[in-house]
C-alpha cells in the first residue's frame, strides 16, 4: 500500500506545539520580535546560518542569484549575499524587512533585495525559473499544503534547490520552559523525514546532510523575560502567574545579571539539483 506522507504532515503538523497552541496572531508577531531575533543572530556572527550554509557549500557559485523563502532578520540572507551575485529575501513581516536592510548595510552589503510579502503571494509567473538556489529554512512547518508549496519552490529555481527543518528532538528557547509553563511535554511534532518522503513520491530525490545547529541566547534578565514574554504570548495568556514562571526561571538561570541559554538541535539540510 502506498503511504501518503502529505496526509502523515497534515496530521502531524496539526499535533504539533507549531499549530497545535497557537494563536493566530498574523505578521504582527513577527514584528514584535525583530530586535530579539536580529540580536541573537548578530551576537552570533550570524553563525546559526552559516552552519546550514556549510551543508551546501559545495553548489554555491558567486554569480548565483539566490531566493530566500521566509528570510527573517537575515539569518540566511546575510552570510549567502557574501557568497553570491545577489539574494532576494522574502518575507511578510516589516519589522524583519526592516532589521535585515539596516542589518545589511552595517555588513557593507548591498546585493540584497527585499521583497514585503508572503509566499503565497507570489506569483508564480513572475518567478519561474528565475533563480540558481532558491532556499528556505524553518519555515515549511507553516503550510499544510506543504508538497504544493515544495513543488513551487521546485519550479522557481533553475539549478538548486533547498529546504531546512530540524531532525529529531529539538532544544530551543521554548523546550525547558514550555512544561513549567503549559504542564505539558515539549512536542515540535513535525519533522525533516516527511518532507524527503513527499519529494521522493514526487520523483525528487533530495540530498540530506544533517547538521549540529544552535546559537547562544544572551541578554540582561529584563530583557530575557520580555522575550520568553513575547514567545509564550504565541500560545497563551501571559498571567500573572506565567509572568512569575518565567520570572522565576530567568533569574534561577542567570548570572552576574545576565541570562544565557545555549541552544542545541539538529538539522536536516535537504537539497537537489532540477533535473536529476
Amino acid at each position: 500500500m502506498e503511504i501518503d506522507w502529505e496526509q502523515l504532515w497534515i496530521d502531524a503538523r496539526k499535533d504539533s506545539v507549531l499549530t497545535k497552541y497557537r494563536k493566530d496572531v498574523g505578521v504582527e508577531i513577527w514584528d514584535r520580535g525583530a530586535d530579539y531575533y536580529i540580536d541573537a543572530i548578530k551576537k552570533n556572527g550570524y553563525e546559526y546560518g552559516q552552519q546550514r550554509i556549510e551543508a551546501i557549500k559545495g553548489i554555491i557559485k558567486p554569480d548565483f542569484e539566490v531566493l530566500d523563502i521566509g528570510a527573517g532578520p537575515g539569518t540566511l540572507a546575510i552570510p549567502l549575499a557574501k557568497l553570491v551575485k545577489k539574494v532576494t529575501a522574502l518575507d511578510p513581516s516589516k519589522g524583519m524587512i526592516k532589521v535585515l536592510e539596516e542589518s545589511a548595510v552595517a555588513e557593507g552589503i548591498g546585493n540584497i533585495e527585499t521583497v514585503n510579502e508572503t509566499w503565497q503571494e507570489v506569483d508564480d509567473a513572475e518567478i519561474g525559473e528565475r533563480f540558481d538556489l532558491v532556499i528556505t529554512s524553518d519555515v515549511l512547518w507553516q503550510f499544510e499544503d506543504v508538497g504544493k508549496q515544495l513543488m513551487r519552490i521546485h519550479d522557481a529555481s533553475r539549478k538548486y534547490c533547498c529546504v531546512i527543518l530540524h531532525a529529531g528532538l529539538t532544544d530551543d528557547l521554548v523546550s525547558e520552559l514550555w512544561s513549567k509553563i503549559m504542564d505539558k511535554e515539549y512536542d515540535f511534532g513535525i519533522d525533516y523525514i516527511y518532507i524527503y518522503n513527499i519529494l521522493y513520491s514526487k520523483g525528487i530525490y533530495a540530498n540530506v546532510g544533517v547538521t549540529d545547529s544552535g546559537y547562544t541566547f544572551e541578554n540582561s534578565v529584563n530583557d530575557a523575560i520580555g522575550f520568553y514574554e513575547y514567545l509564550f504570548d504565541l500560545y497563551t495568556e501571559i498571567t500573572p502567574r506565567i509572568k512569575e514562571i518565567i520570572r522565576n526561571y530567568v533569574l534561577e538561570n542567570a548570572v552576574n545579571g545576565v541570562y544565557r541559554r545555549d541552544t542545541k538541535l539538529k538539522s536536516a539540510v535537504m537539497w537537489w539539483k532540477k533535473g536529476i
